[in-house]
């Protein structure tokens, strides 16, 4: 991904993107991957990117293995500090994401040297500031490596699908020059009771939404007509759509369903965001 050195500010925010989107695919199934970095990342020729190589995935309740051999599991240039100590959850992943995310702006690695030196550096040295090695860098953007290179994994960002969404938003106010652009996420919460939680069911939300009027205004960015009962002549009426989900057996309070494709549509031609229902457990 990176053979030839760093990538145009627009395609690393992007590719950061898809990595972010994986990574919370993955850790909303209780996973961790444990060695992300550029050669486990495939960028495809429509720019979109996977993750790839999850053979030493597992999942986050379980120690970090340095195994008895003393070898360690992961890269060490992208290993978050807390790994060489025994430990790693999903925000490990996250400090793994800004490594490659930071060598993608610069084309350089946060730290570099031998293994034991590598280990000193994530445990306790800062990397040289992003800002120094590239000063196109947005300072949004800049921020958003710094918390992702955090030592203490608890001044990371706390999800992965919270990073996609700020590099999104980066991305659309810093790059959207009139390419398509994808649509922004939604988010709407869900009662559901204590058995349906405990064993599953399929169930339907009601999504309202603002639609062209059908009345005065049957075309997108149509003007109303002043006295419509239908819209008020505002040009956009109320509609509400109902949507089939599935709520699996063991759901928790809190966590988030995703509906791809029924988020705010995309500009310029851009796909749809993607819909996220949050559990809540009530009765």
């Amino acid at each position: 991904m990176l053979k030839d050195g760093r990538l145009p500010l627009s395609d690393a925010v992007r590719t950061a993107v898809c990595i972010a989107d994986a990574l919370g695919t993955a850790h909303g199934a209780g996973l961790t991957h444990r060695d992300i970095k550029p050669s486990n990342i495939i960028v495809r020729p429509n720019g979109q990117a996977t993750v790839v190589d999850f053979g030493i995935t597992k999942g986050s309740d379980e120690r970090h293995d340095i195994t008895t051999s003393g070898v360690l599991i992961g890269t060490p240039a992208y290993m978050a500090p807390e790994c060489f100590n025994g430990t790693f959850d999903h925000r490990s992943d996250l400090y793994s994401l800004g490594c490659v995310l930071y060598e993608m702006l610069t084309g350089h690695q946060p730290f570099t040297g031998t293994s034991w030196h590598l280990i000193n550096q994530h445990l306790n040295e800062q990397p040289p500031p992003l800002i120094k090695r590239r000063l196109s860098t947005p300072p949004t953007l800049v921020n958003l490596v710094e918390r992702l290179l955090a030592k203490n994994p608890d001044d990371r960002p706390a999800e992965a699908f919270q990073v996609m969404l700020a590099l999104r938003e980066i991305d659309r106010r810093y790059f959207d020059q009139g390419l398509p652009n994808r649509g922004l996420d939604r988010y709407v919460r869900s009662a559901v009771s204590p058995r349906i939680a405990a064993f599953g069911a399929v169930t339907h939300i009601l999504l309202a939404d603002r639609a062209p009027c059908p009345l005065c205004a049957p075309e997108p960015g149509a003007s109303g007509a002043e006295g419509c009962e239908s819209c008020q002549g505002t040009g956009e009426a109320s509609a509400e759509t109902s949507h089939r989900i599935r709520i699996p057996p063991g759901v928790k309070a809190g966590q988030r369903l995703r509906l791809r494709g029924l988020g705010w549509p995309g500009r310029n031609g851009g796909e749809a965001g993607d819909l996220f229902v949050v559990v809540r457990i009530e009765g």
